[in-house]
């Protein structure tokens, strides 16, 4: 009879505990945020806008974290740094009167969520075994997510309750505030030579990486959807009330699914997972665009948590697999920033094919997006090809 595994690291869970507070703060806010662009005069297009443009942030800033990470070869202080300015800045919704100033507030806050990134992923990957990392990556991406379905419950149960839309992003600070006390007192790093350390593995070969790198930015503008997703139930009349219990069923299946698939891709291959990701996003967004009845979206947004949760741990476990760590850090930082900048193309493509065709041609072009992605995996290198 075979023995148990041993239990995963504290750190992994620590983080994970982070990555829910914070989630608890964000989702508070991100369910209503086209409520709120309506609500000051904005379009579809200008929602497209101020997604596209804070992912984009999100990205340089990713780049810059994990390059800071490596050369000083320490993480935790950029970790600390970066969820410190989210919780800061999301607050700020409360007092938005203008679309700009929309654009302007999530950018910071995303800006803090690109700082934080690729430290926080090159700590996380440290912290366990080669053979647990897609495990230890779906534990912490599974507790994000219980936390951004615990910010949608709570942020319906405090709208029903007659609470105003701009206080409930003023409570959001409240968890933010605690993620930081969370990640300051219970993660602990062991510090790293910088990147240019003797014995540091060197980055995978560029052509290694690009059949990768094409699959996560294809596969990132077909998931850059969700906050259509939530204009798309607006359209077909679901009450602004009912939109954070919507993103709570998103988030049970994320939540309920990303460490055991990130554990399968251990076991399996993070190629094969992954592609199941991608089949199954695919078929969601053609039933997004086909749908004409308000009650589809229930099972429709359950359905759509599939894609993160067969994806995010095993493309961020297939970045571990390639990558030393003096390196690990400017790699996540890559991996981060070609998303990051994909996923703040999707939404300006995907608001402004919206405002120009329709919801069925937006949520058609990500479907699209997805097939190609599916259609490169093939060529992505296998695991163990730069061990």
């Amino acid at each position: 009879m075979a023995a148990p595994r041993p239990r995963l690291p504290r750190t992994v869970f620590a983080l994970g505990a982070v990555s829910f507070l914070t989630d608890v703060g964000s989702e508070l806010i991100v369910p209503l945020l086209p409520v709120l662009i309506t609500a000051v005069g904005g379009s579809m297009q200008q929602l497209g806008l101020m997604q596209g443009i804070s992912e984009l942030v999100v990205a340089g800033m990713k780049l810059a974290g994990g390059w800071l990470a490596d050369h000083f070869g320490r993480r935790k202080p950029w970790i600390v740094a970066g969820y410190a300015l989210s919780a800061l800045m999301r607050p700020l919704f409360a007092i938005v009167a203008l679309p700009w100033q929309a654009v302007l507030v999530r950018s910071a806050d995303r800006a803090g969520k690109g700082l934080r990134t690729a430290p926080r992923d090159a700590l996380l990957a440290e912290s366990v075994a080669a053979d647990r990392r897609g495990e230890a990556f779906g534990v912490q991406r599974g507790m994000d997510h219980a936390g951004a379905l615990g910010g949608a419950l709570l942020g319906s149960l405090l709208l029903s309750l007659g609470c105003e839309m701009r206080t409930l992003f003023l409570a959001a600070l409240v968890p933010g505030l605690l993620s930081v006390f969370v990640l300051v007192t219970w993660v602990r790093e062991t510090p790293h030579e910088p990147a240019l350390a003797a014995g540091a593995l060197p980055p995978a070969p560029v052509g290694t990486l690009l059949p990768f790198f094409a699959v996560v930015a294809l596969t990132a503008v077909g998931g850059a959807v969700d906050l259509f997703l939530l204009a798309r139930a607006n359209e077909l009349g679901m009450p602004a009330a009912s939109l954070p219990l919507l993103w709570a069923v998103l988030h049970v299946a994320r939540a309920g699914l990303s460490q055991p698939l990130g554990a399968l891709s251990d076991r399996l291959g993070r190629r094969r997972v992954i592609g199941c990701g991608l089949t199954a996003h695919a078929f969601v967004m053609v039933a997004f665009a086909m749908v004409e009845q308000s009650w589809w979206l229930w099972p429709l947004f359950a359905a759509h948590g599939l894609h993160a949760a067969f994806t995010e741990g095993a493309e961020r476990g297939f970045v571990a697999d390639l990558t030393g760590a003096g390196n690990r850090g400017r790699s996540f930082g890559w991996y981060n920033a070609v998303q990051g900048v994909a996923a703040g193309m999707g939404p300006l493509l995907i608001g402004t094919v919206w405002d120009g065709v329709g919801a069925r041609a937006a949520f058609l072009c990500a479907a699209g997006a997805t097939v190609l992605a599916l259609g490169l995996l093939p060529f992505v290198v296998r695991r163990s090809a730069h061990r």
